[in-house]
């Protein structure tokens, strides 16, 4: 065992270390005092010593390079001006008898379980590293909002989430995930947490709701939230991914992606409204819409026909839209893809997602059927042939791009691996996104599948996009996705697109 590895297993087991009078000194859960511990503190104790010497806040656990996702996400960062643009909130509310010291021990065994919960991220000459910092246990922010009026107490409470949420984080010296409790009676909450996305994606997002639930059961119960240590840490998946492609993989799948891509532009000239204005508001505004149950039937019969999925339906009937706003021939889709391999890294808490560049050609295609399998082909190949995104657009864009393309990109999320369901014993729970309503430099259409529909959403700049607009966009794609889901075999030319009943 090295030193670095001592440490890492001292923070994921909640081993808590004092320097009393030059004596090393530990406090443990029982589960966690094992030989390999007792023997590896023996063997470094000049070396715990002397780290426990340094400020508390500065401790740290270990560094590593940045994931591709991560320096990709840290790109984007920069790009809107370290905005809350990355943060993702959610409001958890609570209803009947909770037990706030399990919930404590639950949410505090996260934040030691995950390294990406504890990490700084700073430039070091040229390159970006991360820093773990140890874990230090600190008491749930808790806002007591019991005494007040109910319909006052809801309206501080939304102030107060707002307050958890919206700030940008610091990501140089502060933890990328912030929570805490809002109390707005005896038997109502709300567990308020935002993760920023460097730190998570939404199969991450998963993984926490899960081990949430699972660490207050514990806590509850035996008084522990034993979640264990983690599989694997964002760290070990960075340096993992280093080694991940030697050279002629790398050739072999840049050259899939030229001739995939060829002379596609990544941006779309679509008819937005009015200029943008001297001074920019920097605020997004969301849509949300939702795709009838019987579309989504139409669309997984058609899928399970062709051999695609609902991702490919979907996303060929954007591609048609697109086209159709752009008189573009062809338009290229940003496709989020969870990307959780290898098995080891499958509960890792970071950004793995990667965005897939989908070239979709509608002008060659002859019937909606026929676009269906050509976008789930494109998927498909593009999966097997996954990069990081800043790759493959250096490939389309040349080498001083940087990656980033320069105009607004459309980015269509299908969001399969997403789960929000949280089981609490003796709670009522339902969970909220929180949005903060800072623009992304791109528009993001997603779905996320229900058991009886898909809901979905459009969140756009506020600057470039009428609400008006952007509802008959809306209401448009609707048309579309029904239409090609119902009659897939017409040709393109004589669909015009079929109103469906939606919630728009």
């Amino acid at each position: 065992m090295t030193f670095e590895e001592l440490l890492e297993l001292v923070a994921v087991r909640d081993v808590r270390l004092a320097d009393v009078d030059g004596a090393l000194r530990y406090d443990a859960p029982p589960s966690a005092v094992t030989p390999e511990l007792l023997a590896g503190m023996r063997a470094f104790k000049t070396e715990l010593l002397r780290w426990l010497a340094v400020p508390a806040d500065q401790r740290e656990v270990t560094r590593a390079p940045l994931s591709a996702q991560q320096n990709r996400m840290m790109q984007l960062v920069e790009r809107t001006g370290n905005s809350s643009s990355w943060n993702v909130g959610l409001r958890l509310e609570l209803v009947g008898e909770l037990d706030l010291g399990a919930l404590d021990m639950a949410v505090d065994a996260l934040i030691a379980r995950h390294h990406a919960l504890r990490a700084r991220i700073r430039y070091e000459g040229d390159t970006s590293v991360q820093r773990i910092i140890a874990h230090r246990p600190a008491p749930l922010p808790v806002v007591d909002l019991t005494g007040l009026a109910p319909e006052q107490a809801r309206e501080r409470a939304e102030a107060a989430c707002r307050a958890v949420v919206r700030p940008a984080f610091a990501l140089a010296d502060e933890a990328p995930a912030r929570f805490a409790l809002v109390r707005l009676g005896p038997r109502e909450s709300w567990l308020v947490l935002v993760v920023h996305h460097v730190a998570c994606d939404g199969w991450a997002i998963s993984v926490l709701l899960r081990e949430l639930a699972v660490g207050y059961r514990n806590a509850r119960d035996t008084g522990m939230p034993d979640l264990g240590p983690p599989a694997a840490q964002c760290t070990g998946y960075a340096r993992w991914q280093q080694g991940r492609w030697d050279e002629q993989t790398r050739r072999r799948r840049l050259a899939y992606w030229a001739r995939h891509l060829g002379d596609a532009s990544p941006t779309l000239d679509l008819p937005f409204d009015g200029t943008v204005p001297d001074r920019p508001t920097g605020r997004a505004v969301t849509h949300r819409f939702e795709v009838p149950g019987q579309v989504r039937r139409c669309a997984e019969s058609l899928a399970r026909a062709r051999g695609a999925t609902v991702n490919a339906v979907a996303a060929a009937a954007m591609a048609l839209l697109l086209a159709e706003l752009s008189g573009q021939p062809d338009v290229t889709l940003s496709v989020p893809h969870a990307n959780r391999v290898p098995r080891a890294y499958e509960d890792t808490v970071v950004v793995m997602a990667t965005a897939l560049p989908l070239r979709i050609r509608t002008a060659a295609a002859v019937s909606f059927a026929d676009l269906v399998d050509q976008t789930a082909g494109g998927l498909f190949a593009g999966i097997d042939n996954v990069l990081p995104t800043n790759w493959i657009y250096e490939q389309l864009l040349g080498p001083t791009s940087g990656g980033m393309p320069s105009g607004l990109m459309v980015s269509f999320a299908y969001q399969s691996t997403l789960d929000v369901r949280l089981e609490l014993p003796d709670l009522a729970v339902q969970v909220h996104e929180v949005l903060t309503d800072a623009e992304r430099g791109s528009l993001v259409w997603g779905l996320v599948p229900q058991p009886d529909r898909l809901d979905g959403y459009l969140e756009y700049p506020a600057d470039k996009l009428a609400v008006a607009t952007a509802r008959n966009w809306v209401t448009r794609y609707l048309d579309l996705f029904a239409a090609g889901c119902r009659h897939p075999d017409r040709p393109l030319t004589t669909v015009p697109g079929e109103v469906v009943e939606s919630a728009t």
